[in-house]
């Protein structure tokens, strides 16, 4: 999707200036014809000029999850009330919270009103609205239960996106005390224990090895701090290069399945959407192949991404989905036992739903026992930190004062 800059005369004649992000040129002129705009100059913006624009307005990102949650459920509430389409899409563009909401939506309900389906009109915008949710829509359109499917997609976003604010929540909470920790530490390093070492300094005595090693570190950081700082920067920006590829993706993604406390996590939330994307596709009517297919472009996890891969040339084949998963590192063994029993009593689709919903309760339980484990170990961690450093520092004086007692 583009931004266009536009210049146009309203319904007044006055000239009225703006930008627009949109599929085209011509569905931006749709826009401002719907708002009553005469549009006289477009210019789409350069790939460069786009992305420092959006750095300084702060405007880079489309619609948030929420934001999409909120849109389905009005879509779900205006349909079932039998409201028509164009009209309900019209109602939802003069309600929108945002210009590019607004425009978005005003874009969609100008296309459906010339003839196109809503899926068709949804397909404009893949970075907002997501490959399964186009296809469910689809569904819903063929078949005539189209408030239908998007109860089901209300249903399923609002799982997807508490469950991933939860483990979010849960990974944040330790890396911004950790943070803090740490910038409390470099701070007694540069501040702090250089006064410490004028006072030493001052009664000439040979200092012990650990004081002269804090010493030796608060030097080193206190001399090379910006040195230190813009290092930190350029190697983040080197890792976030990595981990655009594809390969490095695979890398971390791997190594996070693999960590000690979060792997886990990580792991059994990744299956819980899976599974929860598999059900709702089969259960409305999808097959079994494409499912996988739409599964697949809702993995953020490029290791079960592969995966997935591996299960859809599988299944080609003629093999069964329980042996394929089966044969996989991936899916632990209770996963699936139950999808192997429900392709053999011919409920896959409530056998899915079963294991996301084990597995989002997993979760759940899961944060809630490491949030009690991280946050004492931290604590512990970087309360040891700050005392080691402060008893090293203050080794010297008790040593003073073991000689002069003795003296």
């Amino acid at each position: 999707m583009a931004e266009f800059e536009y210049l146009g005369v309203d319904k007044t004649g006055k000239r009225v200036t703006g930008k627009s992000d949109a599929p085209s040129e011509g569905d931006v002129r749709i826009y401002l014809r719907s708002q009553g705009i005469r549009p006289i100059r477009l210019k789409k913006i350069g790939a460069i000029s786009q992305d420092i624009g959006k750095l300084l307005s702060g405007s880079g990102r489309k619609i948030s999850t929420d934001t999409l949650v909120a849109l389905t459920r009005q879509l779900h509430a205006l349909i079932t009330s039998g409201i028509p389409l164009v009209q309900g899409l019209e109602f939802l563009a003069d309600q929108a919270s945002t210009s590019n909401l607004k425009t978005i939506v005003t874009v969609i309900k100008e296309k459906v009103s010339q003839g196109s389906y809503l899926w068709e009109a949804l397909g404009l915008y893949p970075k907002i609205f997501p490959k399964f949710y186009i296809a469910l829509v689809k569904v819903g359109e063929s078949s005539g239960a189209l408030d239908l499917m998007f109860k089901r997609l209300s249903r399923y976003l609002e799982n997807s996106n508490r469950l991933k604010k939860i483990v979010t929540s849960a990974m944040i909470y330790p890396v911004i005390v950790s943070a803090v920790g740490v910038g409390v530490i470099v701070l007694m390093l540069v501040f702090i224990i250089p006064k410490f070492e004028d006072l030493l300094k001052s009664n000439n005595q040979e200092l012990p090895g650990p004081t002269q090693f804090v010493l030796n570190v608060s030097h080193f950081v206190a001399n090379n701090f910006v040195f230190i700082i813009v290092g930190i920067g350029f190697v983040s920006y080197l890792f976030r290069l990595y981990l655009k590829t594809r390969e490095g993706k695979y890398v971390v993604d791997k190594a996070v399945f693999s960590a000690p406390l979060f792997g886990q996590l990580i792991q059994k939330a990744s299956i819980a959407r899976f599974t929860r994307t598999l059900q709702i596709m089969l259960t409305s009517g999808i097959n079994l192949i494409d499912a996988i297919d739409i599964c697949k472009a809702t993995m953020d996890n490029a290791v079960l991404e592969e995966a997935v891969g591996t299960v859809r040339r599988n299944i080609e084949s003629g093999k069964t989905l329980g042996t394929v998963l089966g044969k996989l590192n991936v899916f632990p063994k209770m996963a699936v036992q139950m999808i192997t029993v429900g392709e053999a009593s011919g409920n896959l689709d409530k056998m899915l739903e079963k294991i996301a919903d084990f597995y989002e309760e997993e979760v759940e339980i899961t944060i809630g026992g490491l949030t009690k484990l991280i946050e004492p170990l931290i604590l512990l961690f970087l309360g040891g930190a700050v005392g080691a450093l402060l008893i090293a520092m203050y080794l010297p004086v008790f040593k003073l004062a073991g000689a002069a007692g003795g003296g």
